[in-house]
């Protein structure tokens, strides 16, 4: 197994702020992945950002305990994609992008440099390349992974900062080609980059962005801010199936279960059922997270369902102290995701 961290309660990403207090309020952090314990899959960060926003500085992700991150892989390896919208300053136009999370080596010159001007520290444990292509142009960002220490030990356990170009001034440094400014960024980490904890709970995923000022010739520490995603593990969906006869020799089947994260109900989530792959209807789990479909059965008849929770709004949990987030927590959100059910096999009984 490559080198790596160990993450000692939950799960965080990237956030975003602005120095409009109105803009800020509309960023939205989400995060997907694995829903089971220890399980390692694709895992999405999906920041959505508002275009009234001031430009994304630096954002600070705290990666709770728990988690672990491979940073074994060879510099140059692909371990993910990246999408965004962006807004093209010099041209006044909107766009969207994608490219390539790529392994960068820390100890290159050029990134050590880069790091300096980012995070006043050219040395860090592992370094991340987010390379987007716009218009035939790459423009480069870097992630810097480090242990946390001190008081930010608290916080999570790892610390990730993405550094992004300022897209205002081109006569000043670290200027985005083509004044790009980026509204909204997916990027998604293969399987192997990171791993779920080995036990259950609800996983605080916060990041701290400090955007621009509105010239690109400084960051704002003032207006940084904190969002948050929770992600709690482990989440599972189990159908059941009843066969019941009337007296008319009609059977019927009563299709139920119950959706659970960390072993609580989920309320709102959809269940679209299948019969023999054919759809066959729908329905929605209540607050404890329950659900049932009755069908009239005609043959023996393998049913499936699936579950797509919806992304839910929440309260801010554990605001990060104003020193590390003077604008406060502007957002929290759980992620909604898809589970898919166990198969039943049932017949029709007569009474």
């Amino acid at each position: 197994m490559g080198r790596g961290f160990w993450v000692v309660a939950a799960c965080a990403f990237f956030g975003l702020v602005s120095g409009v207090a109105d803009a800020a309020a509309k960023t939205v952090l989400l995060v997907s992945g694995p829903t089971a314990n220890a399980a390692s899959g694709m895992l999405t960060i999906e920041l959505r950002g508002a275009a009234a926003d001031d430009a994304w500085g630096t954002i600070t992700t705290y990666v709770p305990n728990g988690y672990t991150i491979n940073l074994g892989y060879q510099t140059g390896t692909r371990i993910g994609s990246v999408a965004a919208g962006v807004q093209l300053l010099e041209t006044r136009a909107n766009a969207r992008v994608a490219g390539a999370v790529l392994v960068a080596d820390p100890h290159d010159p050029a990134v050590q440099n880069a790091a300096a001007a980012c995070t006043h520290a050219p040395a860090h444990a592992a370094a991340w390349l987010v390379r987007l292509t716009v218009s035939t142009r790459a423009v480069d960002a870097y992630v810097y992974i480090d242990p946390t220490s001190g008081g930010e030990q608290s916080f999570g356990s790892a610390k990730l900062v993405l550094c992004l170009p300022q897209p205002y001034s081109s006569v000043l440094p670290s200027y985005a080609p083509l004044g790009l400014k980026i509204s909204d960024l997916t990027l998604t980490l293969s399987a192997g980059i990171f791993r779920n904890p080995l036990l259950g709970g609800t996983n605080l995923w916060r990041s701290v962005v400090t955007p621009w000022v509105a010239d690109g010739a400084a960051l704002d520490p003032a207006a940084a801010a904190e969002s948050q995603a929770l992600v709690a593990l482990p989440a599972s969906f189990q159908l059941q199936a009843k066969v019941t006869a009337s007296r008319r020799r009609r059977s019927s089947v009563l299709l139920s279960g119950k959706v659970l994260e960390n072993l609580a109900g989920v309320a709102g989530a959809r269940i679209s059922f299948f019969a023999n792959d054919t759809s066959a209807g729908g329905a929605s789990t209540g607050a404890r997270g329950t659900f049932a479909l009755r069908r009239r059965l005609t043959g023996r008849t393998a049913y499936t369902a699936t579950a797509t929770v919806p992304t839910r709004a929440t309260a801010c949990v554990a605001q990060l102290p104003a020193s590390f987030a003077p604008a406060g927590c502007v957002s929290a959100t759980r992620a909604g995701y898809r589970l898919r059910s166990n198969s039943v096999v049932v017949t029709p009984r007569r009474r």
